[in-house]
């Protein structure tokens, strides 16, 4: 598995717009002001080297001792961990960055047809049709007489994760510790996310 030079987890605040070389663009902003480092995998005791990543923190007290447990933790393979440890060397690191994949959970749509789950085109509309939006056929002919696996039918839609690859990093604020990519990114607003320098960069 290639590892990656950094990866983040964040909340996803919401879209906005802002220039990217003089033409306006809708971005999604991501905050990472809470994320630490929790964690490392080495090489010598693992066999790989990754970073254990929290965010959004809260205080738990047990056996009269309190202690700081994140809410959201992921595990990077990350070929240097110390850029985690130094704020000037993760703004050199995210400024290197040109594009990145994202990766959160998609928004619940329940239950839903096979045109909207799947983008059928949907039957006609006039002249006495009765299949406006059913799924037609599924079945096969005598042989093999059975509905093959995976066929694209009625069925929950959503709450899966999803990665959209190669989102362009427009704007990184490394003080207000701030992703600024371009387009949309999975998941609602105050959802946690991971991103990480694309992997098909």
């Amino acid at each position: 598995m290639k590892a990656n030079k950094v990866g983040i987890i964040g909340k996803k605040l919401g879209m906005t717009q802002v220039y990217d070389n003089g033409v306006m663009t809708g971005v999604t902003v991501i905050d990472f002001s809470d994320m630490e480092l929790i964690g490392k995998r080495t090489m010598e005791k693992d066999g790989y080297t990754a970073a254990v990543l929290g965010y959004d923190f809260k205080t738990v007290r047990r056996k009269d001792k309190e202690f700081k447990k994140p809410k959201f933790a992921r595990e990077f393979r990350i070929e240097d961990t110390a850029v985690y440890e130094d704020e000037a060397k993760l703004s050199e690191v995210m400024g290197s960055v040109k594009t990145m994949d994202v990766s959160g959970i998609m928004k619940g749509r329940g239950f839903a047809g096979a045109i909207k789950r799947h983008h059928f085109s949907g039957g006609p509309a006039t002249h006495g049709a009765k299949m406006h939006r059913r799924t037609g056929s599924i079945g096969q002919h005598t042989f093999p007489a059975r509905v093959f696996k995976g066929k694209k039918m009625p069925g929950h839609m959503g709450n899966t994760r999803v990665t959209v690859l190669g989102q362009k990093l427009v704007k990184f604020d490394a003080e207000k510790r701030l992703l600024f990519i371009r387009g949309q990114v999975p998941g609602a607003n105050n959802g946690y996310v991971m991103v990480r320098d694309a992997i098909k960069a």
